[in-house]
């Protein structure tokens, strides 16, 4: 894969999601924190989470009632898998994902660098039963 501006590591600075109505939501929160990586070696790995998360009430990873355990899904958001990047654009074939439904998808982003803000915006994806487009702001670290 060639050399791309894209490589690397960027941290979220933003995140909404805007419907055909015009309407904005914030599907994890006004508040949200993430990263997104994306290797020379053609791979992309991004996680999202609400800044406000809630923690279980044991230290078990596996642990938790089933209303913690829900809640920490519907707060997080991550996938991962081999990306081809074009001028504009970029695909990752999905490989692991929390949403497993992503997984064998092609998940296209558009994308803009402007000095060192990334912003990525997505094709339309139902959210709370809504068709929305993503408009993520990503800072080079």
């Amino acid at each position: 894969m060639k050399n791309t501006p894209l490589f690397g590591a960027w941290k979220l600075r933003s995140l909404e999601t805007r419907a055909s109505d015009g309407s904005v939501s914030y599907p994890w929160g006004k508040v949200t924190l993430g990263y997104a990586v994306i290797s020379p070696e053609g791979y992309f790995c991004v996680a999202i989470m609400s800044a406000n998360r809630k923690r279980f009430s044991s230290q078990d990873m596996k642990g938790g009632s089933a209303e913690e355990r829900a809640n920490a899904a519907d707060s997080y958001i991550s996938y991962s898998g081999p990306c081809e990047i074009e001028r504009a654009k970029f695909r990752v074939k999905v490989e692991v994902s929390l949403f497993p439904n992503w997984i064998g998808t092609i998940q296209e982003r558009n994308y803009k660098i402007e000095g060192k803000t990334l912003s990525v915006s997505t094709t339309p994806t139902l959210v709370n039963g809504k068709e929305q487009v993503g408009y993520l702001i990503f800072e080079r670290v």
